[in-house]
């Protein structure tokens, strides 16, 4: 979900520790003191998460903007696929010559937010994927 992303670990570490100490201490209601896959989900399908973490996805949404043209567009393009999109599929959905495609996904890779895996780029932190398609 956070490929490692530090900012976006730490979110969700604190979420799911505050909603746990509510449950336990706040409702006084007793628990496993291990987390759960469905603890996981709870917060991440919180709308009030991607809000929390706004800083973190408008930042990489905004350096986007920057630098090489037709990074958003890729990243618009990439958002409902999460297996990734081939290069011939991006050129021809963003109408990009293939230099600027590569120059706008070298840039993008370079900071983190794409990855090729046999012939598919793909958006590598899932929350972010799903802040985009939002």
């Amino acid at each position: 979900m956070t490929h490692g992303q530090p900012y976006l670990v730490q979110l969700l570490g604190f979420q799911l520790v505050r909603g746990n100490n509510d449950f336990v201490f706040e409702q006084g209601r007793p628990r496993e003191p291990v987390f759960t896959v469905k603890d996981v989900e709870a917060v991440i399908n919180d709308p009030e998460f991607f809000k929390r973490g706004r800083y973190y996805f408008d930042g990489v949404w905004g350096q986007a903007a920057r630098g090489a043209e037709g990074q958003q567009a890729i990243l618009q393009l990439l958002a409902p696929h999460p297996e990734g999109l081939s290069l011939d599929v991006l050129a021809q959905s963003t109408g990009m010559n293939d230099a600027d495609l590569q120059e706008a996904l070298n840039t993008l890779k370079r900071h983190d937010v794409v990855e090729e895996t046999q012939g598919s780029w793909r958006i590598m932190v899932e929350l972010f994927r799903r802040w985009v398609l939002q």
